[in-house]
């Protein structure tokens, strides 16, 4: 019974978040809007090796790939490589990796929750969106590279740099970060006590900024409102709350969600 209530929740959300411009607002089987999202996927490894031998002896000469070719499960890597665990709600819809169009989505939103989102997370209420982002994005090489350095236990500087610009602190600077912007930064933000962000996330350190641009706004409806970002060994998962009005009267009610889908291991 508790799985049709459930089946009949998410078929619920897709019609309710289906808007009127037509084909490409509707929602895919991978959870993505095509006219906000566009996908992307890995080429399998085997795939493309293939491929430039078939290139090379001059058989083809830009093979397009098929849906079998595509690698995904980029959120899984990506967790994986920085040694995250994380649960799957039953109350989200949970998309692939994409890219944020531009237009129709506003280069403020692009400009504070960049432009490659990891993974959307889609609340069954149609009231909240989740963007997550994760440094585990690098590039896999075999032996190498898999692990977290758990010799690093300090908040990484480079993560001010990120801020920066998304709190207008020094807008458009590609100098390095001052003394004096990190403690303009520390003033903007929200950290939590080292013993709620072990004992929620196991991080070393989350941290909460909001989000105060008012063009920073998803498929119309959704305002990019705060992040939450939980650190550990230097690595990095962020999640971009981006909610409707009603949404943000109730957003603790999605941070618990976070709460209860991330851990980092020991």
């Amino acid at each position: 019974m508790n799985n049709i209530r459930r089946l009949l929740s998410m078929i619920c959300i897709i019609v309710y978040l289906i808007p009127v411009y037509g084909q490409k607002d509707t929602i895919t089987s991978d959870g993505l809007y095509l006219k906000y999202n566009t996908p992307r996927y890995h080429m399998r490894s085997d795939f493309a090796k293939q491929n430039i031998l078939k290139i090379l002896n001059g058989e083809v000469r830009n093979p397009a790939p098929k849906d079998s070719d595509m690698e995904k499960g980029e959120l899984d890597r990506q967790t994986k490589c920085i040694g995250l665990t994380y649960k799957v709600l039953p109350q989200y819809i949970i998309s692939e990796t994409f890219n944020l169009f531009t237009p129709p989505n506003p280069k403020e939103l692009l400009w504070t929750a960049g432009g490659i989102i990891a993974s959307q997370w889609i609340h069954e209420d149609g009231e909240c969106i989740l963007f997550i982002k994760c440094s585990g994005d690098r590039p896999i090489i075999k032996g190498k590279g898999m692990k977290p350095n758990k010799s690093i236990d300090r908040l990484p500087t480079n993560m001010f740099g990120r801020l920066r610009e998304k709190l207008n602190v020094t807008p458009m600077s590609f100098k390095e970060i001052t003394e004096e912007e990190i403690q303009e930064i520390k003033k903007k933000i929200t950290m939590w006590p080292l013993e709620k962000a072990k004992e929620t996330f196991n991080a070393q350190y989350v941290i909460t900024y909001p989000i105060k641009s008012k063009k920073s706004v998803y498929m119309g409806k959704y305002t990019h409102k705060m992040d939450l970002m939980m650190t550990k060994w230097g690595e990095h998962l962020t999640v971009s709350f981006l909610v409707t009005k009603k949404g943000n009267k109730n957003i603790e009610k999605y941070i618990k969600d976070v709460e209860e889908a991330f851990w980092f291991e020991d």
